[in-house]
């Protein structure tokens, strides 16, 4: 799962190839923006890898009749990242430091077993080397930057967040929560092990777990889960872990479709109705970002008002609606 979110992170958020710099007038292109083109080639590139990462088929008949908008959403979204990039790097200027990609791409390595791993990861599933992501990235971090600049203003909120709660009292109602950490191998002996480690011999189980869980985020986490409620894991964790008591571990190894685990509650929070000044700062931040965001949809609207965009794939799809109306029409006339 940790995979997955990352690589989600890094198709949804910006570009897999450089769009932005390319002025290639004579090369087949599928949309313009301004003077800058996104090629065949490279919108194909982006469709192939988002559909990797989304594990679709694009041959796939029962695929067909989707095909059509999941090209269009990429290219969408491509345009829409040129103008992004472009007002960043070229007109506001904005820089990313090397440092700053460096610890993102470090970041990234840690949900993996190994290097080896990481590399195999991408170049199997999305074709991307190294140098691919670390341009991921660089972008990812320069909309963020431009997100700052533009929403830097917005520092508080124009909602009555007391009024919100008070009508809205039931959405801060905190069911039962618990704390824990696991530790996740393959096997039951070695979860035995592990158990026998932490009961008899007094090891740490924050430093097994990112010695010996085979969950990929384990080696940053320590097998580490935070809170979570009833229903968010699969039932035979969630039962196990539920019963413990506070510093409890699992007597015996758990089993689930992910393998064998070592379980140890180490916070209880009981159901209650939370307060106004409990929630208070969670709602101010909560209303801010929705206000940041809609700025920040409102300024990319206002970029593509004032772009001259040439999108190929949408005035396809027209023309082929305009064909259909059409012999619909001379049909009902011939009749």
């Amino acid at each position: 799962m940790p995979k997955k979110i990352i690589v989600l992170m890094l198709l949804i958020v910006f570009i897999l190839t450089a769009v932005g710099c390319n002025k290639q007038e004579n090369a087949e292109y599928v949309a313009k923006i301004n003077d800058q083109v996104i090629t065949k080639t490279e919108f194909e590139k982006r469709v192939n890898q988002a559909a990797a990462m989304n594990n679709f088929n694009l041959d796939d008949p029962q695929f067909a009749a989707y095909k059509q908008m999941f090209e269009l959403q990429i290219l969408d979204r491509m345009i829409d990242e040129v103008l992004l990039e472009n007002e960043a790097r070229n007109v506001r200027e904005l820089k990313v430091n090397k440092e700053d990609i460096d610890s993102e791409l470090s970041s990234i390595k840690g949900q993996f077993n190994s290097e080896e791993e990481f590399r195999n990861y991408f170049k199997e599933q999305l074709k991307m080397d190294e140098e691919e992501i670390k341009k991921v990235i660089e972008n990812q971090l320069l909309v963020q930057a431009l997100y700052e600049d533009v929403t830097k203003d917005i520092t508080s909120t124009d909602t009555n967040i007391e009024q919100y709660y008070k009508e809205h009292k039931e959405e801060f109602y905190q069911e039962e929560q618990i704390k824990a950490r696991h530790i996740l191998v393959k096997t039951e002996e070695e979860a035995k092990e592990i158990i026998r480690q932490i009961t008899e011999e007094n090891k740490d189980m924050a430093d097994l777990a990112a010695l010996k869980s085979i969950e990929p985020a384990a080696k940053t986490t320590k097998g580490d889960l935070g809170y979570f409620g009833r229903g968010m894991m699969v039932k035979p964790f969630e039962e196990a872990a539920f019963a413990l008591k506070v510093g409890e571990i699992t007597k015996t190894p758990v089993q689930t479709s992910f393998g064998w685990h070592v379980i140890r509650v180490e916070d209880r929070l009981e159901a209650k109705q939370r307060t106004f000044d409990e929630v208070k700062a969670e709602l101010e931040e909560r209303f801010i970002f929705e206000e940041k965001s809609e700025a920040f949809a409102k300024f990319l609207d206002d970029l593509k008002s004032k772009a001259k965009i040439e999108n190929k794939l949408q005035a396809q799809i027209e023309a082929e609606k305009e064909k259909v109306k059409k012999e619909e029409k001379e049909e009902n006339n011939a009749k």
